[in-house]
């Protein structure tokens, strides 16, 4: 493998151009054996023989994977929803991580729906060597690649948060291609989207995976509820995906490590505390502490028809 291609310019412009599309080769300006490096190095890129394209991820062409189509019959839906995991930190709650797993197993839960930051970050971005238990994303990598491997029944699906990325900023891969590539070997469906924010079509329904986006928003003063607003307002409750229109029903939102259910313009929102205790590693009634979601929907010829969604806390941790 040459790793000089690897980090070229060459090789950055052809992952920038089939982030948004899939391409030929000549559109990549890459050589067969250029492209088969890249694959090789990224383990996220597959090939559309019809087409004769290359795109990012085991989905389609716009980063899209179709769950199921609509249905006549009223269909019931249920999902685990993570974020703001923190693997390889010592802030993250792995024995809340567990009994939230170990809950979804029993209730026959297939889905785990994780919205970004699943790994603690490169040790140089924000000072994360002060925290970090696993510094390299061959370290944070093999956290995930133990836990979920205990969890071969569930269908994961996980999107970038900006500590993952950032270790694509410093000097390494990104850890949940890694993960991906691993669980992937031993036949465990792991579905890395190589972006911070993803749709997913759930009985002809969109949700919409997203973690927090903007500089204002990696603030502690930023409240969810503004990025809803410059996410929805001028935004129709539908996207085209392969020439069908599918309504945007759920939104998850990673980042913001609170807890939070809310309507806007029909479209339920969603966001958990994350895996992650506070700076202090206390938690109390004042703190937002270590939580996911269990959502259940019924949904009939594309639309939702009944919608539940319940915080999961291990008890055992929570002082209240």
């Amino acid at each position: 493998m040459n790793e000089d291609f690897l980090t070229s310019q060459k090789a950055t412009n052809a992952l920038s151009k089939m982030r948004t599309k899939a391409c030929t080769l000549e559109e990549l300006e890459l050589s067969k054996e250029e492209i088969e490096e890249l694959i090789s190095a990224t383990g996220n890129i597959n090939y559309n023989k019809a087409n004769n394209t290359y795109y990012i991820t085991k989905f389609n062409e716009n980063n899209y994977e179709i769950i199921s189509f609509s249905s006549k019959e009223e269909v019931t839906e249920k999902w685990l929803e993570l974020s703001d995991i923190y693997l390889g930190s010592k802030f993250c709650d792995m024995d809340t991580l567990n009994y939230v797993l170990e809950l979804a197993k029993k209730e026959g839960i297939t889905n785990v729906h994780i919205a970004g930051d699943l790994c603690a970050g490169h040790p140089s971005y924000k000072k994360q060597d002060l925290y970090l238990t696993a510094k390299t994303a061959q370290e944070q990598a093999e956290i995930a690649i133990e836990l979920f491997s205990k969890y071969p029944e569930f269908k994961y699906y996980c999107i970038n948060g900006e500590r993952d990325l950032s270790f694509e900023k410093g000097d390494s891969i990104n850890p949940i291609i890694l993960v991906q590539r691993r669980l992937s070997e031993k036949g465990i469906e792991f579905h890395h989207i190589n972006e911070m924010v993803a749709n997913l079509v759930i009985q002809g329904v969109v949700k919409r995976l997203q973690h927090g986006t903007g500089k204002l928003a990696y603030t502690k003063s930023y409240k969810i509820e503004k990025e809803m607003w410059q996410q929805f307002e001028n935004m129709s409750d539908n996207v085209i995906i392969k020439n069908r229109n599918y309504n945007i029903c759920f939104v998850q939102f990673g980042h913001y490590h609170v807890t939070c259910l809310q309507a806007l313009g029909g479209i339920m929102i969603t966001s958990t505390a994350g895996m992650v205790f506070d700076d202090k590693g206390v938690l109390n009634e004042n703190t937002s502490y270590p939580c996911a979601k269990i959502t259940e929907a019924t949904i009939k010829n594309g639309k939702v028809i009944r919608f539940i969604t319940e915080n999961i806390t291990n008890p055992k941790n929570v002082i209240m």
